[in-house]
């Protein structure tokens, strides 16, 4: 078995060498003829599987990304060879909804909104939009769904139109981007759906660039009335438009994702995929992998209440995740250089909430202890 594993991938090697005879390829650097033996290729979104990269790929029987996107992947030239194909979506579904998270309790900590009366209206209800439905759940934040792929297919949620998506005071845009069909997402956010956003509202990307109509919000931007605009993504990756970071509220580059646990199980997911097309059990997991995270002794202001308060939940989830941390940072290096790939490709180590035990006091009522676990948390008491 001839596997060839991108270099970026975590633990990539020591996931794979497990199954079979495995080699490293380093970024950006995957030539033609290195898929002559090669019998499973697993990448991720850097690296784009197209007819020129298989025209010597006669052994090629897998291609997988160990990432939720898939745009890389001409699955249309693949299935045409005949050669499988498959992701790891949902993999940083977690840390996408954290990191939404982390920007509406800014914009509440900064009277832009007010979490306990706003609603959050969430565009693709997919991995990320469930995870971040579950996560405004647990913390008591309204929100409303818009998928008509999904609502289609019988999903049985409730649904809304984008229309009434658009009225939320929240909107947090999650679909794939697709180009064509009968649910196109290309500029789904287009100029008409931008004139009807006021100053009171936040508009969070954390999907895929081209999904909002990038010149039509440029121009709403520099309106009086314009919405607050948070965005990860980015017209045209990695060459952007340095412009949408100046006239965003907050900016990121394309992180959302990037948490140590979403990345180590994107590694984790093609593993097993890999492990059911050559009938070997799935012998590791994640933990095998992470390093453990040391207690976090948390003092609740008003640990009675029957939920966290604005102040507690603010200063905690700042502790574990703190968007305006990625802010500063990619505003002072983007200053200096384009570095918007570098920046990708050397992010910092973020652990997800499930990593962390929190030792609590006693006396912390059972509302709270409730939403702590139910955001991923361990508690631990004296």
């Amino acid at each position: 078995m001839k596997i060839l594993v991108e270099d970026t991938i975590p633990f990539g090697m020591e996931y794979m060498k497990t199954l079979g005879d495995t080699t490293l390829y380093s970024w950006q650097s995957l030539r033609p003829e290195m898929l002559t033996d090669t019998e499973y290729l697993v990448v991720r979104s850097t690296t784009n599987v197209d007819s020129a990269l298989l025209q010597h790929a006669d052994n090629l029987r897998f291609v997988t990304t160990a990432t939720a996107g898939t745009n890389h992947l001409d699955k249309v030239c693949l299935e045409a060879a005949g050669i499988q194909w498959d992701s790891a979506g949902g993999c940083n579904a977690v840390a996408v909804a954290e990191y939404v998270v982390s920007a509406i309790l800014h914009a509440d900590d900064a009277g832009y909104v007010d979490v306990n009366s706003a609603t959050v209206g969430i565009v693709g209800a997919g991995h990320v939009g469930t995870a971040l439905a579950s996560r405004l759940t647990c913390l008591g934040i309204s929100y409303k769904l818009c998928d008509p792929p999904l609502e289609n297919t019988g999903d049985p949620r409730d649904f809304c139109q984008l229309d009434d998506v658009l009225n939320c005071d929240i909107i947090s845009l999650h679909v794939p981007l697709i180009t064509g069909g009968d649910y196109p997402t290309v500029n789904l956010i287009d100029a008409a759906a931008l004139s009807t956003l006021t100053e009171k509202q936040l508009l969070i990307n954390a999907c895929r660039g081209e999904v909002v109509d990038e010149v039509a919000l440029l121009r709403r931007l520099k309106q009086p009335d314009a919405p607050r605009f948070v965005t990860d993504v980015y017209w045209q990756e990695p060459g952007i438009d340095t412009a949408m970071i100046d006239a965003a509220w907050l900016a990121t580059p394309h992180i959302a994702g990037h948490s140590v646990e979403g990345k180590t199980r994107g590694t984790q997911m093609v593993y097993e995929q890999l492990c059911e097309l050559m009938e070997k059990p799935v012998s590791l997991k994640l933990s095998d992998f992470l390093e453990p995270v040391a207690p976090l002794t948390v003092a609740l202001e008003n640990p009675q209440h029957d939920r966290l308060s604005r102040a507690d939940l603010r200063r905690l989830f700042f502790s574990i995740y703190d968007i305006n941390e990625d802010d500063r940072h990619f505003r002072q290096a983007m200053a200096e250089s384009n570095q918007f790939a570098a920046l990708r490709k050397a992010y910092r180590v973020r652990r997800e909430c499930s990593a962390y035990t929190l030792r609590l006091n006693a006396a912390v009522s059972e509302g709270i202890r409730n939403q702590l676990q139910c955001l991923g948390f361990t508690l631990q008491f004296p």
